[in-house]
This record gives structure tokens, C-alpha cells and sequence, in this order.
């Protein structure tokens, strides 16, 4: 599974969550595969990740948004390094011109 389906599918998770009115297994759950999953693919010292560390921590619907819209902004970043690294073979290639 590709991290842009990753972090779709978690996005996906967490607005079931919202719609259970925040059951508190379910919230934290998706909480820490969400922060897992930022952690990993941007690293503890990103702003992403200190981001949703600092603001996803209440079963509250401001904090799930919040938690969401980093997971967005984590898979376009995701997205823009796979097409620049693209590029950058492409340029590296002999197609090249």
C-alpha cells in the first residue's frame, strides 16, 4: 500500500470516528496510527508531526479536524517529493534532452 493510500485511508478513519461520536477507544486508536504514520514519513522533528502531537489530543471535533488537515498537508508533501524525485531521474536518465 502506497503512503498516499495510508494516509487517505486514515483520513477516511478519522471521520468515522467523528461520526461515532467520538468513541474514546476509536479516537485514540486513530490517533496514534496517525501520528505514527506523520512520524514516519516526515520524522519526530517535523512541524507536521510536533503539530499533531501538540494538537490532536482531546476527543473533541476541532482536534479531529485538526488531525486531518495534517494528514492532508503530510500526503501532498508525500506526493510533491515522489514527483520531484521523479523528475530528477527523469533528468538523470538519457530521454533527457
Amino acid at each position: 500500500m502506497s503512503s498516499e493510500q495510508t494516509l487517505d485511508d486514515l483520513i477516511e478513519a478519522g471521520w468515522r470516528v467523528l461520526q461515532s461520536d467520538f468513541e474514546p477507544d476509536a479516537f485514540l486508536t486513530w490517533r496514534k496510527r496517525a501520528l505514527d504514520c506523520v512520524t514516519v514519513l516526515v520524522g519526530p522533528d517535523h512541524p507536521y508531526a510536533k503539530f499533531f502531537n501538540a494538537f490532536v489530543v482531546q476527543e473533541a471535533r476541532n482536534s479531529l479536524l485538526a488531525g486531518a488537515g495534517i494528514l492532508e498537508a503530510t500526503r501532498e508533501q508525500v506526493a510533491a517529493r515522489r514527483i520531484e524525485s521523479r523528475f530528477c531521474d527523469l533528468k538523470q536518465s538519457s530521454l533527457y534532452l
